[in-house]
């Protein structure tokens, strides 16, 4: 079931509504968060994957551990809510799909998340409480935001049982949910610290973001997501293929190799599998591009190549997994992210 991943397009309202169904009753800084992190799928894989081996961190150590690490903040601010943060590492196509979806369609992902507040409004399953307030904004955008500013609950619910009826047979719910949760209910409050410093601009699509919590004005690595343009996504890769020097560059051919050699040489059939089709996938697209040209097929493989910019940009960090290199050959950086499928 699924849109071909081969043609990529704009996503229909009820393939939206699928994929943000799990979490479009979470807080509004939360949910900000997790847009933003989605855009990041390599990271969002490799934080997780390094959250794993120091599980034993907590409070200020895993803060200090944290600095080290060249993540974008959403990916890091994420980790200070394990039940979100696991979600996106658990489930890592739907977080490459979310990502995708919102660096294409930021307003109608928006849109399509205030459409399932709305439908569990009407269904009497979303109220202001003790551990959240709901309100409405000037435009009738519904918001939820923590009764105390200082602490946070992270929901738990299944669509099924909140957002009453589901009206699309052909794309229900995306199942990273416990279908066990039923109605909305809410486990141990969270301390927000600065972790919360990400707003949605409903109307725009955009995200609001606050660079003075934690970071001096103007860093880079809260930088907004808003609506993509193929333009704006080749002048972020080519920023690092201009400013690189000779030796950069040579380290990320080299630290690729070696990535490439330690996932072929430790990975399991399936993951080889993935990469195999996740590779011929982007061969595909370059051919599709030359014989006719696509404004969201090209934006898709834009979004991608900013991931291989990334992952070429930075040492090998993924040194303490199986693979001791870069994830799946091909699967977050070299080839298209996979298209909306389940």
């Amino acid at each position: 079931m699924g849109v071909d991943s081969s043609a990529p397009h704009s996503l229909s309202n009820a393939q939206l509504e699928s994929l943000v169904s799990p979490i479009a009753l979470y807080p509004d800084s939360l949910l900000s968060l997790m847009l933003l992190a989605s855009t990041y799928p390599l990271e969002v894989a490799e934080a997780y994957n390094w959250r794993a081996n120091h599980s034993k961190l907590a409070g200020a150590d895993l803060q200090n551990a944290l600095k080290a690490q060249s993540w974008n903040d959403s990916v890091k601010s994420l980790m200070s809510f394990p039940k979100a943060f696991n979600m996106m590492g658990n489930q890592l196509q739907w977080t490459q799909n979310l990502g995708n979806a919102y660096k294409l369609q930021p307003a109608q992902t928006m849109s399509a998340v205030q459409s399932l507040r709305k439908r569990a409004m009407r269904a009497g399953k979303l109220n202001s409480n003790q551990q959240m307030t709901v309100t409405t904004d000037a435009n009738g955008n519904i918001l939820i935001i923590p009764t105390n500013s200082q602490i946070v609950y992270v929901p738990s619910y299944s669509p099924d049982a909140v957002y009453g009826p589901w009206p699309y047979p052909d794309y229900p719910p995306y199942p990273v949910y416990n279908s066990a949760w039923g109605a909305m209910s809410f486990g141990v409050g969270l301390a927000v610290g600065d972790a919360f410093w990400a707003t949605p601009a409903w109307s725009s699509g955009t995200i609001n973001v606050n660079n003075t919590a934690s970071n001096s004005p103007g860093d880079k690595s809260r930088g907004v997501i808003g609506p993509s343009s193929i333009q704006n996504q080749q002048r972020l890769l080519n920023d690092w293929k201009n400013n690189a020097t000779p030796a950069q560059k040579q380290a990320a051919r080299s630290d690729a190799q070696r990535a490439n050699s330690a996932f072929d040489k430790n990975a399991t059939p399936q993951e080889l599998a993935q990469a195999n089709r996740l590779n011929q996938e982007a061969r595909n697209a370059v051919q599709q591009d030359r014989s006719s040209p696509n404004l969201d097929r090209e934006a898709m493989q834009e979004n991608a190549l900013r991931e291989q910019a990334r992952m070429d940009a930075d040492d090998d960090r993924f040194n303490e997994d199986r693979f001791g290199g870069g994830a799946f050959r091909g699967g977050f950086g070299a080839g298209r992210m996979g298209g909306f499928r389940r």
